[in-house]
């Protein structure tokens, strides 16, 4: 069976991603997989601080705050969702500090496959690009790590509105194609 983590970085409850993660997240357990998901705005993650104490620790950050149980999670998980609407072309800050956090171990999360989930109230998927880039930035450090797609909802500003894109069945189908790896295997 496998773990999936999924790493939801809207401030907003019941905002656009984290409605596209609630689906991704009901296919996967239709097709048996673990799926837990963390409202990464809802815990306290502060800023790397750059001081490379880490890489003397064995990975593990002198900051003592909720990355710690973060941390555990994305090594005991064999897939990470990362969803987030887009603010300014790029994800949300609260995202972004689990992500830089992260340095701490990204070696560590070698070979684990990666998932994208966007939101965006551009009508255009265009205007994606750059929050896409910013998540490969960040899988391209990982090693051996596989995407395994991306989930893009536009159109949607206001809570909710993304409950009339066709990226809501999207989300539940790409949860739901585990059932067909889980077959292969």
């Amino acid at each position: 069976m496998k773990k999936i983590l999924i790493l939801e970085g809207s401030p907003r409850l019941n905002g656009n991603s984290c409605l596209l993660s609630d689906e991704f997240a009901r296919g996967a357990e239709e097709a048996g997989c673990s799926v837990e998901k963390i409202a990464v705005a809802r815990k306290r993650v502060a800023g790397c601080l750059g001081c490379n104490a880490c890489y003397r620790n064995d990975g593990v950050c002198v900051q003592k705050d909720d990355m710690v149980e973060i941390r555990e999670k994305m090594l005991g998980a064999d897939v990470i969702v990362l969803a987030s609407p887009i603010y300014f072309y790029s994800m949300t800050a609260q995202l972004k500090a689990v992500i830089d956090r992260s340095y701490a171990f990204f070696s560590q999360l070698a070979g684990k496959t990666f998932y994208f989930i966007i939101s965006c109230a551009a009508p255009d998927e265009a205007l994606t690009e750059t929050m896409q880039a910013a998540l490969r930035g960040f899988t391209c450090c990982v090693p051996d790590s596989v995407e395994g797609g991306v989930i893009l909802g536009t159109g949607a500003n206001d809570a909710g509105d993304i409950r009339h894109s066709p990226a809501m069945e999207q989300a539940y189908q790409m949860g739901r194609s585990f059932a067909a790896q889980e077959e292969q295997h």
